[in-house]
């Protein structure tokens, strides 16, 4: 595998690659379009975003010095906003559910209508624009890691049997004493996904190649 310094940087590498040459030639059923690839880049996802935000955490120590830990957890843990960053790309959108009177079955019901009207709304672009790297990564972070991703088709709808276009990441939001008090959730397409998947990776590879240069 490496060196495990280089975990955060080599292991999204490889799944990128795997992506590229792989996910093109998955095979599809008709009566269930885009879900083996839909599954196929969330598993990959999981490790291009996961291994870099757990390993360049600070409770990791045990696990021995990552290189470029830091520069890549200001990254994944800045309070500025995420459109500032240089692999940030595709038309993102965010919403946040507030809790109320309590949470709708999300995985039997759907998206309520709430949230696909907060969705489709102009403000969730630049919503998820605002959004800090710290909220975006985490959120990702957390829906990847607990399974708590959707499939969706282009209206925002999920299904048994919908033509998957899109993908919502859900995960919860706490106050200061970790009680859940909302929902947060971003939605992207498949292949605007994929696309910041790239720039992702291409941001982490760049750390190694400026700091060989310098």
């Amino acid at each position: 595998m490496g060196s495990p310094r280089q975990f955060s940087r080599e292991i999204p590498k490889r799944a990128n690659r795997l992506i590229k040459e792989l996910y093109d030639n998955l095979p599809e059923s008709e009566d269930r379009p885009f879900k083996l690839k839909a599954t196929f880049l969330l598993s990959a996802a999981t490790s291009i975003i996961s291994v870099p935000y757990e390993r360049s955490a600070k409770n990791k120590e045990h696990l021995g010095d990552e290189d470029h830990a830091e520069s890549i957890r200001q990254a994944t843990q800045s309070a500025k906003p995420i459109s500032g960053s240089s692999f940030y790309s595709g038309t993102w959108r965010y919403y946040r559910l507030d809790k109320g009177q309590g949470f709708p079955q999300l995985a039997t019901e759907g998206f309520p209508t709430a949230v696909l009207e907060g969705l489709q709304g102009e403000d969730a672009i630049d919503n998820a624009r605002a959004m800090s790297c710290r909220l975006f990564f985490s959120n990702l972070r957390n829906a990847l890691s607990h399974g708590s991703v959707f499939y969706l088709d282009s209206d925002g709808n999920s299904g048994e049997d919908i033509q998957v276009n899109r993908f919502g990441f859900v995960s919860t939001d706490l106050d200061k004493r970790r009680k859940v008090i909302g929902l947060h959730i971003q939605t992207v397409t498949m292949a605007e996904f994929r696309g910041f998947l790239t720039e992702w990776v291409n941001w982490l590879t760049n750390l190694g190649n400026t700091s060989s240069q310098g």
